[in-house]
């Protein structure tokens, strides 16, 4: 047994080290925080979609003549139809603000710098920018340009490469006098760059990356082996106590995030949905787990501390705060609830999946659901009245799995109690 702690220990560490690399490099880190600020833009956006979309009667037609549709049709061109402009801007000023720096002249320079990477074109002598630069099809520039344009400028303050004023001179202007040289150094190398890139095959960083970088991730979780493997992954994090969400949020982004934005224009447009697998999809297909588990730890339990953690726990885990069970339980490195907390996340997606292909349960239309967001109603928000019955189902497969092993934890947990009452009563 104590070889056994001691591989479990020793297997914990090296997770725990592996997950907390990857969450505080600072790179990794200023694209997931640029993604969470990304939010509210991203929920506007969802909201005018979600009231575009209704249809019942004479809806769209009442909505065209009051000038409605023109006005949603308005708000999702300046959200989600030019998205990298808010991740562009977001990742530099996210950076800067890991490194201390000035945020606001970060973020500035890292916006200029997506811009100078992104390609243009003259029609009629007039020279334009396709939204699809700007939408969805710019996230990875607006990234790489951003960190690399963001990351410079700071950099230049650094080593002093700054006009410096007098004292005398207001903050205000001296800061944006120090920003001359960096922005000029900043744009100097992005049109190197941009310059570079037109005498490759290429032609474009966009083409570029999209060819070796977006295009790859995309294939990669295109697919739902993926899927199930990394939200088993998950669970298995929280195994060691880790917030698996959290730890895999960066990945998450990179591989899933830009098909959501896709999905949503699309739905915004009324078009059909391109991409079945997205970031929605994996995280509101995991179905209710730990809801599931507080029911059973009620109604199916005869301990009194199982039943005890099911009812502290069923309300918060109808919201998705998992915490109460998750440690309650506990399932956290209680090695008899490993095996489902890994598998009821896989064949949820997997009962979702299933229900897609047959015709049944419509794409994830990209809506952004808000964390905490309650079960059920988040199913009907992102898939109409067939995500309702997705939840369910996924809900009733995590009840049926959790079943065996429920009882086995119940087991254990009475015969501690009954051990404790017989210490209690040699005491007395």
């Amino acid at each position: 047994r104590r070889s056994s702690d001691l591989l479990m220990n020793t297997l914990k560490d090296k997770i725990l080290a592996a997950a907390v690399q990857v969450q505080n490099n600072i790179y990794m880190k200023a694209i997931a925080n640029a993604m969470m600020g990304l939010m509210p833009v991203m929920m506007i956006s969802s909201i005018a979609s979600l009231i575009n979309a209704i249809d019942i009667g004479a809806t769209q037609q009442i909505m065209e003549q009051i000038g409605l549709k023109a006005l949603l049709t308005q708000v999702n061109a300046m959200t989600i139809d030019v998205v990298s402009v808010y991740v562009a801007f977001l990742v530099g000023y996210k950076l800067a603000e890991h490194l201390n720096a000035d945020q606001l002249n970060a973020g500035i320079m890292s916006l200029v710098s997506f811009l100078i990477l992104s390609p243009i074109s003259t029609l009629e002598e007039t020279r334009t920018m396709e939204l699809s630069t700007l939408g969805s099809g710019g996230m990875f520039v607006a990234m790489f340009g951003g960190l690399l344009g963001a990351r410079i400028y700071i950099l230049c303050v650094q080593k002093n490469l700054m006009i410096k004023m007098p004292d005398s001179v207001p903050p205000i202007v001296n800061k944006s006098f120090a920003a001359i040289v960096p922005a000029i150094i900043v744009s100097a190398i992005m049109g190197i760059i941009y310059v570079g890139m037109a005498a490759t095959p290429y032609g474009t960083l966009t083409d570029m990356i999209y060819t070796w970088v977006q295009a790859p991730l995309t294939l990669l979780g295109a697919n739902i082996f993926a899927c199930m493997i990394i939200v088993a992954f998950i669970e298995f994090l929280w195994f060691f106590g880790i917030h698996g969400v959290l730890a895999v949020y960066p990945i998450l982004m990179l591989v899933f995030y830009q098909p959501g934005l896709d999905n949503l224009a699309a739905y915004s447009a009324g078009q059909a949905l391109p991409h079945l697998f997205t970031i929605g999809f994996i995280l509101n297909n995991r179905g209710a787990r730990s809801f599931a588990v507080a029911l059973l730890a009620i109604f199916g339990c005869k301990s009194e501390q199982l039943k005890a953690v099911g009812k502290i726990g069923l309300i918060p885990s109808m919201f998705g705060i998992s915490e109460p069970i998750k440690f309650g339980i506990p399932q956290v490195m209680n090695i008899r609830m490993l095996l489902p907390l890994m598998i009821t996340p896989a064949v949820s997606v997997l009962s979702a999946y299933l229900l897609t292909i047959v015709g049944f349960l419509p794409y994830h239309n990209g809506v952004n659901i808000p964390t905490g967001f309650p079960i059920i109603f988040g199913g009907f928000l992102v898939n109409g009245w067939q995500g309702i019955i997705a939840q369910l189902i996924q809900f009733v497969l995590c009840v049926i799995i959790y079943i065996p092993f429920m009882r086995l934890q119940d087991k254990a947990a009475l015969a501690e109690e009954k051990n404790l009452q017989t210490q209690a009563a040699v005491v007395e």
